[in-house]
């Protein structure tokens, strides 16, 4: 091999290897926030207006909005690809997410509902949308909402 093939595939190794190099990012395991949302009927368990809360709330498809405060624990990480529970006083929600190449935003999802957050070191944040999850076509037809969360992690 000649010796400017040589130095021109060591500048293409060297080139692809730092350029593709990911940065993705070990979320912290603990975090803290508040969900909102708008709502027509009532989606899951984290809705307060939900019948079956703690609060026994309002039935029946109207129009509503809820503010709960949260946390996100991260159970399982590996890579670019996470396990995490969401609590709040109505109940736990176990979200599965994929952290995007650059490590600045995870697409998450439930068996009712998915979102995208930023990632921003210490900070996340974004929107999603749920629909009803009791098992009936009904209740996911007439059951909707939309939602954003704030979190910040915190140190134990």
């Amino acid at each position: 091999m000649k010796l400017i093939n040589k130095v021109v595939l060591i500048i293409t190794v060297f080139f692809c290897t730092t350029t593709l190099a990911q940065n993705i990012p070990e979320l912290p395991k603990n975090w803290k926030g508040i969900s909102t949302g708008s709502s027509v009927g009532v989606t899951i368990g984290h809705n307060p207006n939900n019948p079956t809360s703690p609060d026994k709330g309002k039935q029946g498809n109207q129009f509503n909005m809820f503010e709960v405060p949260g946390s996100l624990q991260v159970i399982e990480q590996k890579g670019r690809h996470v396990n995490m529970i969401f609590e709040s006083a109505y109940g736990k929600t176990q979200y599965i997410g994929t952290i995007s190449i650059d490590g600045k935003h995870i697409q998450l999802a439930s068996f009712h509902s998915s979102a995208s957050f930023s990632i921003d070191h210490n900070k996340m944040h974004g929107c999603g949308h749920s629909h009803g999850a009791n098992g009936t076509f009904e209740h996911w037809s007439g059951n909707f909402s939309a939602w954003c969360s704030e979190f910040k992690a915190v140190t134990q």
